[in-house]
């Protein structure tokens, strides 16, 4: 959440923009009208009227989000408002760093005023961080990077669950440079806390919550067509001692204690209460409807950036056959052979499922060296983590809450210390982690627990304002290259509509400091 103005003179960027905003209702006449549009993982219509009472509440009660916004469809709908009055005016508080193509930028009704903060200073945030338990103790390693111009020293601490600090170390970065710290002789603990010390511009990245993985294997169970073995996939599944691969003979009789269903050219008549993999699945099933095998083509990676797809080399890929899959909106295709997708993955009811539509006999994937790769990544998308935590995701991922979870009388904590029943409607929907830092889910009687950790997405560390042109308005405002760019408006205009965006209210970067205020 926003930082308070406090004795020290600091005020973040989201509090200086809503007194912006806030004097501007003061301001507002009664045949003058505002609408307010926030946004966040959807744009929405926070307030719209005269009534400044009622402006200055929505304005008040919105809240900050950590999750990656919508920024294409806020945009558009304050365009579109803006087209329908030409007269009014529009006022967008934001960074402008939405990797938005600026092919993608809608027309306004007049050129818009682009309202950005000025964040000072450094920002270094922790990247990525994991542990895995040996025996008695722990190994961590962490990621730190510099997001920011200048060089800095930060010492990074690694705290236990008991907020006690276990061991310190020290990081020197050049300018938006990366730098990996381990710790190999930690002392056991549930979770640990990696935390930056010191100040910097954003408070939110400053730390990570690390669930350590066991050494112990948890179970993925395998079911072949015709019981036939698959050895490739197999090993695959076994690689790091991660899972153990249990063959099953029946595809309707799974056993309730597996992590991970793998289904290879035989799906069940309903799916398993777990994540599933499924391989060349057949025509005919109730669970998908698959089409009849279709000759591959040219491959096509759609999401080249998507975890599942790192370092995993397909150019060199090839297949004889692979089965369409229609009527599954929930899965979405990251890879195509010939337009037909070929490895999809999706969520469904709160389950995760990954699909290759093709039969890895009549392909020389298993004998790519991305084989064993890409099986570890489906398994890092299935089964974040093992043993007692729900993983580890990114805020605004969608996380499906498996047994014992789905069992009655159960809670979370956030990290704030809020309490809430985990409901039925969450249960199938899935659970959105909504802030960084650590979820712990209880049974009813106390003796069960487990873990999510949540962290920032990368990109919202960057806090730097970005130069943005937004078209809008006559010719000559188009021609003008400051139309879009002031950083600050005083006083009113005469104008029948002003759409504010307020893009702070539910993005982490307007938590940076803007200091000297």
């Amino acid at each position: 959440m926003a930082a308070l103005v406090g004795a020290n003179g600091k005020e973040t960027a989201l509090e200086n923009a809503k007194t912006q905003i806030s004097d501007l209702l003061s301001h507002l006449a009664p045949s003058q009208r505002l609408t307010l549009i926030s946004m966040g993982r959807e744009a929405r219509v926070l307030a719209s009227g005269n009534d400044p009472a009622d402006l200055r509440r929505a304005l008040d009660d919105a809240k900050q989000e950590y999750s990656k916004a919508d920024y294409e469809s806020a945009l558009s709908l304050a365009a579109a408002l803006s087209v329908q009055e030409p007269d009014s005016e529009v006022r967008i508080y934001s960074d402008g760093n939405w990797d938005l193509d600026s092919k993608l930028y809608p027309h306004f009704g007049s050129a818009p005023h682009l309202i950005q903060p000025q964040p000072h200073g450094k920002n270094l945030a922790v990247r990525q961080a994991a542990a895995i338990r040996i025996g008695e103790r722990t190994a961590l390693v962490a990621t730190v990077e510099n997001v920011s111009g200048e060089a800095s020293t930060v010492d990074v601490q690694v705290q236990g669950a008991d907020g006690k600090v276990l061991q310190v170390a020290s990081a020197a970065l050049k300018p938006n440079e990366q730098a990996s710290l381990s710790w190999d002789d930690l002392a056991p603990s549930d979770f640990y806390t990696v935390k930056l010390l010191g100040d910097d511009a954003l408070a939110a990245d400053n730390q990570r919550v690390v669930l350590p993985e066991g050494t112990s294997s948890a179970k993925a169970w395998l079911v072949t067509a015709e019981n036939q073995p698959n050895v490739f996939l197999e090993k695959a599944l076994g690689l790091g001692g991660r899972l153990t691969v249990e063959r099953g003979t029946d595809p309707d009789a799974p056993p309730a204690d597996a992590a991970l269903y793998v289904y290879d050219g035989v799906l069940p008549k309903q799916w398993p209460s777990g994540p599933v993999l499924l391989l060349n699945p057949p025509e005919g099933s109730p669970l998908l409807n698959v089409g009849a095998a279709v000759q591959a083509g040219n491959l096509q990676v759609l999401t080249p950036d998507a975890a599942l797809l790192q370092n995993v080399d397909l150019s060199n890929l090839h297949l004889q056959a692979l089965h369409p899959l229609t009527g599954a909106s929930w899965l979405q295709p990251l890879v195509t052979s010939g337009g037909t997708p070929m490895l999809l993955t999706g969520e469904q009811n709160g389950r995760s499922a990954a699909v290759l539509p093709f039969d890895l006999h009549q392909s020389d994937l298993p004998l790519l060296p991305a084989f064993p790769i890409l099986v570890k990544h489906l398994q890092d998308y299935l089964l974040p983590t093992t043993g007692a935590g729900l993983g580890t995701v990114e805020v605004g991922t969608r996380v499906g809450l498996l047994p014992p979870i789905r069992e009655t009388g159960w809670s979370y904590t956030d990290p704030s210390g809020t309490e809430y029943d985990v409901t039925q409607a969450l249960i199938s929907q899935g659970f959105n982690p909504t802030e960084p830092g650590l979820y712990r889910f209880q049974s009813n009687d106390g003796k069960t627990s487990q873990l999510l950790s949540a962290s920032l997405p990368p990109g919202e560390s960057r806090i730097q304002p970005t130069a943005v042109t937004l078209p809008g308005g006559t010719a000559s405002e188009k021609n003008d290259p400051h139309a879009t760019a002031s950083a600050s408006i005083p006083g009113l205009e005469i104008w029948r509509w002003l759409a504010a965006l307020i893009l702070l209210l539910l993005f982490v970067e307007w938590g940076v400091y803007k200091r000297g205020i």
